[in-house]
């Protein structure tokens, strides 16, 4: 019995060695057929532009697997120049180095019996790319000679090319733009790529659910800067998962940051501008549709959650501006514009702070406007003309905390064919304490609401780029202001144009205390000039103004008596300087004497 045993390990031992030096023998000898067969690969898909070169190149005929180390694909400089006289010569060239490659059963016979070659995995590790890109559109007087699609360019010596997985990591990218006087360099850092189940045959050249002939590609990356064309801002993303296969865009942070302080910012620009500083702890876009994306550069998408943000605008008003025609450029009519078919089903701005900062040059402070813990939602937002014919309208709603005060909820309605730039806002601020408004009023309206109780305030308008008409419903008691002077060492208040106010000018109550009810109805004239965000509140603040009685005839008195009681302290400083001289010159002829 132990006799059979041994007879037939030593059986299994010698099949073994036989399988063994069987695969090693045709390993040895598939080696260079497989790597001859590579580089006829790459010079077919390439016009010959390129070449392979690797330090070592191991594989298995019985595992079906490959190791390649330190691989190479460099364009031959001759082979190029040669394409650029025959007008053949691409755009862009491509140098590569990958540290290694890894290659999952490749199923070598079928190779090279049926000139198929299948992959199960490919992983490629630490890849270096530099793309060369040179306008090649000086030989438009060169025949244009039809390209040929990649099975075209396989076909020769590949009937088919099948990746289940190929997977890249660690990619770093470089794009050069040697078209310009100065070439200018684009950096991608720490990509991972994942594309599933690539294939290219006869028929998969033709199936439009494929992208780029895949089923689908993942694209991830730790973080992304770049510069504005201006260089005033960065724009910094992170963690960028982009997948074809989930039709979805995630950043977990997006930032419009600027490269310099406040106060830097309008030396450096010098021009009269905003300055921005956007934050979002992330950014969604769900259901992209990738292939009108790729193939027709239209960007369709049925969902963007932009959440927690902070939104911060600065205007210094010491540069000043020059008057420009806001005619034809409200949102929708911009938006019916861009070069990009755009349709977005719902748009959501989640949990943001918006923040309003403006430097008076009048009084040299800063006044501050803000709407905490907003959420607006963007509704059919699109310049598509088949969308448009279903839903004319584009629909924003917002909710916030204005001044962190009160609860301020807004409806806007923007109609997307009207040639007017046709559009309605409606909404309603909650009961507060109107000396809130003092962080905004004082430093850019030289007014200081010293009592309000603001108990609502509601407003209903249809408007387009040439006017608004609508109603403002106030209703308040107790209010009183103080009217601001300004005087070499700062605003001081004047007692007499505020008792003015409060006694002869302004309501301090609506209703009032007999009972009269008075609203605003508002038709105003909109400014060419205007932004229609300027032209929005101006709207609101006539039917305020109404509401409190300022009618013109009585802000015209308001201004008057504001002008003269200046003079008068004017001419009371004066007539005190006179009397102070007067005074010092006599005591000084009595020193004299």
């Amino acid at each position: 019995m132990k006799r059979i045993w041994k007879v037939l390990i030593a059986i299994l031992v010698v099949l073994i060695l036989i399988v063994a030096v069987g695969s090693w023998y045709i390993s040895r000898h598939w080696k260079p057929i497989l790597s001859e067969r590579l580089q006829a690969l790459v010079n077919a898909s390439s016009d010959g532009l390129y070449h392979l070169s690797y330090e070592d190149f191991d594989f298995s005929w019985y595992s079906g697997n490959a190791y390649l180390t330190n691989v190479s694909l460099t364009p031959i400089k001759e082979v190029y120049e040669r394409l650029k006289t025959t007008g053949d010569a691409p755009d862009n060239q491509y140098s590569i180095q990958v540290k290694s490659i890894k290659i999952k059963n490749f199923h070598p016979t079928r190779l090279y019996k049926q000139q198929r070659l299948n992959v199960d995995e490919i992983m490629v590790q630490d890849p270096t790319v530099l793309v060369m890109n040179e306008d090649l559109s000086q030989n438009d007087s060169i025949l244009v000679k039809e390209k040929k699609t990649p099975y075209q360019k396989l076909s020769k010596i590949l009937k088919e090319l099948r990746i289940d997985n190929f997977n890249v990591n660690n990619l770093n990218f470089t794009y050069r733009n040697n078209t310009l006087k100065d070439s200018k360099e684009t950096k991608l850092k720490n990509i991972n790529i994942a594309v599933h189940d690539f294939l290219i045959d006869s028929l998969s050249q033709k199936d439009s659910s494929r992208i780029y002939y895949s089923s689908g590609v993942d694209f991830k990356m730790d973080s992304y800067q770049i510069a504005t064309r201006d260089s005033m801002y960065y724009i910094n993303l992170s963690a960028i998962d982009f997948s074809t296969t989930d039709k979805r865009l995630k950043i977990n942070r997006v930032e419009l940051k600027p490269r310099q302080s406040k106060a830097d910012f309008y030396k450096v620009v010098e021009k009269p501008t905003e300055r921005f500083d956007l934050a979002f702890d992330s950014l969604l876009i769900e259901n992209i549709n990738i292939p009108e994306l790729l193939n027709n550069q239209r960007f369709h998408a049925q969902r963007i959650d932009i959440g927690k943000g902070a939104v911060e605008i600065y205007n210094n008003t010491n540069y000043a501006r020059t008057p420009a025609s806001k005619k034809g450029k409200d949102p929708q009519q911009q938006l019916q514009k861009l070069a990009w078919n755009l349709n977005i089903d719902t748009l959501n701005l989640l949990n943001t702070d918006i923040v309003y900062e403006e430097l008076s040059k009048v009084t040299q402070e800063t006044g501050k406007l803000s709407f905490n813990n907003s959420t607006i939602r963007f509704t059919n937002v699109t310049n598509d003309s088949i969308a448009i014919s279903r839903n004319a309208i584009m629909g924003v709603f917002m909710q916030s905390k204005f001044m962190n005060a009160a609860t301020l909820e807004t409806n806007l309605h923007f109609d997307l064919v009207s040639e007017i730039g046709a559009f309605e806002f409606q909404g309603k601020l909650n009961a507060m304490n109107g000396r809130v408004l003092n962080r905004v009023l004082m430093p850019l309206a030289e007014v200081e609401i010293n009592s309000a109780n603001i108990r609502s305030l509601a407003f209903n308008f249809k408007a387009n780029e040439r006017d608004a008409r609508g109603t403002v419903n106030f209703r308040y008691n107790n209010l009183k202001v103080k009217l601001l002077m300004l005087e070499e060492k700062g605003v001081v208040k004047s007692k007499i144009a505020s008792t003015v106010a409060n006694s002869f000018i302004i309501n301090s109550s609506n209703p009032t205390e007999l009972g009269e009810y008075i609203p605003g109805v508002v038709y105003y004239r909109r400014p060419s000039t205007y932004s229609i965000f300027k032209f929005m509140w101006k709207s609101i603040f006539q039917g305020v103004k109404t509401s409190v009685g300022v009618s013109a005839e009585r802000e015209m008195k308001l201004k008057k008596t504001a002008e003269q009681t200046k003079q008068r302290v004017e001419n009371t400083k004066q007539a005190a300087q006179k009397v102070g001289s007067f005074i010092k010159g006599v005591f000084k002829k009595k020193e004299e004497e």
